[in-house]
C-alpha cells in the first residue's frame, strides 16, 4: 500500500474526518469537499448535484443503514445533507436498523489531547474516535459506557465528585443529581434498555459498607437499594458483568477465611445474591466479563517479584453455579504481549476476548470459538493511556 492509499485509508477510519469514498479523491486533490466533480452534465439540475435533490425521508432512510461513522463522513459531502442534523425521524430509524458489533478494546489517552481509539473487529484496524474536548476539563475518569455512551467521574473538589453521562458522536453531555453525600465509587456499570431508550446507572458506595445506588434515567433520580452481604466487600479491581438480568461482581470476605467470590445483583429486585467462591490460583487480580451471555473471570499471577507469570479465563456456569477452565494465555502470546510486565485489562464480546496491555499497548485475543489464540496490532496513541473495561458502539441513544 502506497502513502495516498493508506492516507486514504486513516481518513476513512477516523470519526467525523469529514471524507465519502468520492470526498476522500476530492480531498487529495486539494479541492473543496462541497464541490465534488461529476463529468455527467445530466447528473446536475440548476439548483445543484443530483444527490442534493433527494427527498429528506428518503436520504435518513439511507443513513440509517450506515455505520455511524460513515453517516459522519457523509454529512459533509454537501451543505444540505450537513444542515439536516440528526433528527428524531433518523434515530429512529437508527434505531429499527441492526447494530454492527462494537469496536473493543478501548484506550483512553490521559493526554490533554483526550484522545481515544478503538479497535474495529470487521475491517481489522485501529479507529482514531472524536477527541472528547466538548466535555468539561473536570471529567476525567473513565468509569463506564454502554450503547454509545460514556459515563465518567468529575472531579469538583478534594472532597466531592459527581457523575456525567455523554455520547461522544452527538458530543452531548448532562450532569447527574448529585448523591445524597460524598462518596468513594466502588462498581459503577451502565445498562441500556434500547427499547425503553433509557439507562441505568449502577454505583456502589464505599463506606464502612457498600452500599448500592440506582439511577433511573426515566425518573433522572438515585434509588438507594440494599448493601452488600455482611463482611464483605466488593473485590476484584472493581470489575463487574452483566448478563441475563444480573451484575457480577468479585467480592472479598473481610475476616475470617478471607474467601474471594463470585456475587451477583439482581437489577430488577435491586437485592445481591450468595457468594460463590472462586477457584485457586483466581483470586489475584480477577476482573469479571460477560462475553455472549456467559460469565467468566479472568485472573493473574504473579511471582514474588510481582511479574505476570500466567493468566487464565474460567467461566462460571450460571446454572450449575460451578466454574469452568477455559483456557490460559500460552507463555509466548504472554512473553510478547506483556514482556512480564503488570498493567493489564480484559474485555470480552461476542466470542471473543481480548486482554490488553497498558504498558505495551498490545493486544492478545481469544476465540472462544476456534479456541485459539491471536495478537492484534499495537494501538497508536501515546504511551500513558487507560484502557476500558467496556466496548464501544457509537449511537445517537439520547441523554435522557
Amino acid at each position: 500500500m502506497d502513502g495516498k492509499e493508506e492516507d486514504s485509508v486513516e481518513l476513512n477510519a477516523k470519526l467525523g474526518a469529514g471524507q465519502t469514498a468520492t470526498a476522500v479523491k476530492v480531498a487529495e486533490k486539494g479541492e473543496s469537499l462541497h464541490k465534488v466533480p461529476n463529468s455527467n452534465p445530466s447528473a446536475h439540475s440548476n439548483d445543484g448535484p443530483l444527490w442534493a435533490m433527494l427527498p429528506k425521508d428518503l436520504v435518513e432512510k439511507v443513513f440509517a443503514y450506515l455505520p455511524l461513522h460513515s453517516l459522519f463522513q457523509a454529512r459533509t459531502v454537501c451543505k444540505l445533507w450537513q444542515n439536516m442534523g440528526i433528527s428524531n425521524n433518523l434515530v429512529k430509524l437508527r434505531a429499527e436498523a441492526p447494530s454492527g458489533s462494537p469496536y473493543f478494546p478501548v484506550f483512553f489517552s490521559k493526554g490533554n489531547e483526550r484522545g481515544w481509539c478503538a479497535y474495529d473487529h470487521v475491517v481489522h484496524r485501529w479507529l482514531h474516535l472524536p477527541p472528547l474536548t466538548f466535555l468539561p476539563c473536570e471529567a476525567k475518569c473513565i468509569l463506564a459506557g454502554e450503547a454509545g455512551l460514556l459515563c465518567l467521574n468529575q472531579s469538583l473538589g478534594s472532597t466531592y465528585s459527581s457523575i456525567c453521562v455523554c455520547n461522544p458522536m452527538t458530543k452531548s453531555w448532562k450532569a447527574l443529581p448529585p448523591l445524597a453525600h460524598n462518596w468513594e465509587p466502588g462498581i459503577t456499570h451502565m445498562v441500556v434498555d434500547r427499547d425503553q431508550k433509557a439507562y441505568k446507572l449502577i454505583v456502589t458506595l464505599t463506606h464502612c459498607v457498600e452500599s448500592t445506588h440506582v439511577f433511573d434515567s426515566q425518573q433522572n433520580r438515585w434509588k438507594a437499594t440494599s448493601c452488600l452481604p455482611p463482611h464483605f466487600l466488593l473485590w476484584g479491581r472493581r470489575s463487574s458483568a452483566f448478563a441475563r438480568g444480573f451484575l457480577y461482581c468479585v467480592a472479598l470476605e473481610i475476616g475470617g477465611l478471607n474467601m474471594e467470590g463470585l456475587i451477583a445483583y439482581n437489577v430488577h429486585t435491586g437485592v445481591w445474591t450468595e457468594v460463590h467462591e472462586l477457584p485457586r490460583g483466581m483470586r489475584d487480580d480477577p476482573y469479571v466479563l460477560s462475553c455472549g451471555g456467559r460469565v467468566l473471570v479472568v485472573a493473574a499471577q504473579k511471582n514474588s517479584n510481582r511479574r505476570l507469570t500466567s493468566i487464565r479465563i474460567v467461566e462460571f456456569n450460571l446454572i450449575t453455579k460451578k466454574f469452568i477452565e477455559v483456557t490460559e494465555m500460552p507463555q509466548n502470546v504472554m512473553l510478547e504481549v506483556f514482556r512480564c510486565r503488570g498493567g493489564w485489562k480484559p474485555v470480552a464480546y461476542g466470542d471473543k476476548i481480548c486482554v490488553a496491555s497498558k504498558k505495551t499497548l498490545q493486544v492478545a485475543v481469544y476465540d472462544m470459538v476456534q479456541k485459539a489464540w491471536y495478537e492484534l496490532p499495537k494501538c497508536p496513541l501515546n504511551p500513558k493511556v487507560d484502557v476500558a473495561s467496556f466496548c464501544y458502539g457509537p449511537s445517537l441513544q439520547s441523554l435522557s
